[in-house]
């Protein structure tokens, strides 16, 4: 960026080199999410971008509000749906189905009855499944309901035509895309608006007050840049990684299954049932040897919770605790899938052996 210091929103010329990058990033942004420049408004992320539309979007209006969306949202999605209820809306939470899809009927039913926003993911970050999203922004257009997805997980894995899709709003991260962490963008269609959730001067056209964080969407503007113009070669790249990693972690290790494997995934995601292992006992030496994967639980009253997207899903609570997801980046090789391949069956291995040494005095415990 140079020695420039400048405040996008002053007249002097730092201030002019600032609004330059800010200018080149939304225009490199656009270009990935295939929209209007004019179209994005700068965020810290897509957590503000989703609570934005749902607090700013709906509430602008003073009637009766219904809230439509999935049980499977990231949880800044359903925390504000949460709030949104404490100040009376009616939230409507669709189920998913064992493939982790919404019911399209079920969907349509709702939407009949003209609620004041959709909102739907379009790839789910555990699961890497992926919404109809076209088919869902039909019928709310059909309605003239306004759409919203959270779209973090699908920049820079999916091609995207945003200002083509019948999509009112969209929630973008810059980090999903190897851009910086705590920078992002809303996507707003023409002639929609929200109620801004910070309240102070006029940056990004009224729709968001503060000074944008100028070095983190200039990285955002880069980042979007190098992914639009690699993209094919991206998904490409990804989506190898991860069949790679599945065909031979099935090879290697019995009694696997990939959630979410009967439905259409995004190319970077692999979620694996490990039967008869604790994920977190798993995550923790596979973290140790180098591997870092995840398994989303929160600590409530310091107990674990199983995955609320694995349990809507219909898997129990055992099998929610024993899968354990995988995501796989452009940096990644061949050679480091091949190595976390053996790693995780060896690791498996040892975790079934003393979870089958472990389980008669486990059960010898239980007896009063």
């Amino acid at each position: 960026m140079g020695a420039e210091f400048g405040n996008p929103s002053s007249s002097h010329s730092g201030g002019a080199a600032a609004r330059g990058y800010l200018r080149a990033a939304r225009s490199d942004v656009a270009r990935l999410l295939g929209c209007a420049p004019e179209s994005l408004s700068f965020t810290s992320g897509a957590t503000e971008a989703n609570n934005t539309v749902i607090a700013g979007g709906t509430l602008v209006r003073g009637d009766r509000l219904r809230i439509v969306s999935s049980a499977v949202e990231h949880s800044s999605i359903l925390r504000a749906l949460e709030w949104a209820g404490s100040q009376g809306a009616e939230v409507v939470l669709l189920p998913v189905n064992r493939h982790g899809v919404i019911d399209l009927s079920a969907l349509r039913d709702v939407v009949a009855g003209a609620p004041s926003l959709v909102s739907i993911q379009w790839v789910n970050s555990e699961t890497g499944v992926m919404q109809p999203i076209s088919e869902i922004g039909r019928l709310c257009a059909d309605r003239a309901v306004p759409f919203h997805t959270d779209a973090a997980q699908a920049v820079g894995k999916l091609p995207l035509r945003l200002g083509e899709e019948p999509i009112d709003y969209a929630s973008v991260s810059a980090h999903k895309f190897h851009g910086p962490q705590g920078v992002g963008v809303l996507y707003m269609r023409p002639g929609r608006r929200v109620r801004p959730l910070l309240h102070g001067g006029a940056q990004e056209a009224g729709r968001r007050a503060g000074t944008e964080n100028v070095p983190g969407v200039a990285g955002m503007g880069v980042a979007a840049a190098l992914r639009a113009d690699g993209l094919s070669e991206a998904i490409c790249a990804l989506a190898a990684l991860r069949d790679r990693f599945e065909a031979a972690v099935r090879a290697s290790i019995r009694d696997v299954t990939v959630n979410g494997g009967g439905s259409p995934r995004v190319c970077n995601t692999s979620n694996l049932l490990l039967h008869g292992v604790d994920g977190q006992a798993l995550v923790a030496r596979l973290d140790q040897a180098g591997i870092q994967c995840s398994q989303t639980s929160a600590c409530v009253s310091h107990r674990p919770e199983p995955s609320y997207v694995l349990t809507s899903m219909g898997l129990d609570e055992t099998a929610a605790y024993s899968s354990v997801r995988f995501s796989f980046s452009t940096a990644n090789t061949a050679h480091e899938v091949d190595h976390a391949v053996n790693v995780l069956a060896a690791t498996v291995a040892q975790l079934r052996a003393q979870g089958r040494r472990l389980a008669p005095n486990r059960i010898m415990a239980e007896v009063p």
